[in-house]
């Protein structure tokens, strides 16, 4: 079961990173820079907004709307709210914790590529 879950957040990582490289490229190829530089800059860029995501993602309340979606204020002034469930709490804590992870892991590995040494 381990084997398969970090399998799992392995290929999860790859994606994550091959869709970093390819904004990484964009970027080189947009702004003039180095290949290696734009590769950096892509890994943190995308590594800044699964962070961010995550964030987002982490924050959201204890309520949902009837209906399984957002519960905005107008919700709450209808009664068309809800508390959310045990399996929605752990997804709640799971999905922002994982988005997390391979956000962090994004930017070390654009640490890893970025060739300017530190301080400038």
């Amino acid at each position: 079961m381990l084997a398969n879950a970090l399998r799992r957040f392995v290929a999860l990582v790859g994606v994550a990173a091959a869709g970093g490289a390819l904004l990484g490229l964009l970027i080189a190829l947009a702004g003039h820079e180095a290949i290696r530089r734009g590769l950096a800059l892509g890994f943190y860029v995308a590594g800044v907004c699964l962070c961010g995501l995550a964030l987002l993602l982490g924050s959201s309340p204890p309520v949902r709307g009837r209906d399984g979606g957002f519960a905005g204020f107008g919700r709450w002034v209808g009664g068309g709210v809800r508390w959310a469930s045990r399996a929605e709490h752990d997804e709640a804590i799971n999905l922002p914790a994982v988005l997390l992870t391979v956000g962090v892991v994004l930017i070390l590995i654009g640490v890893g590529v970025d060739h300017r040494p530190s301080g400038t």
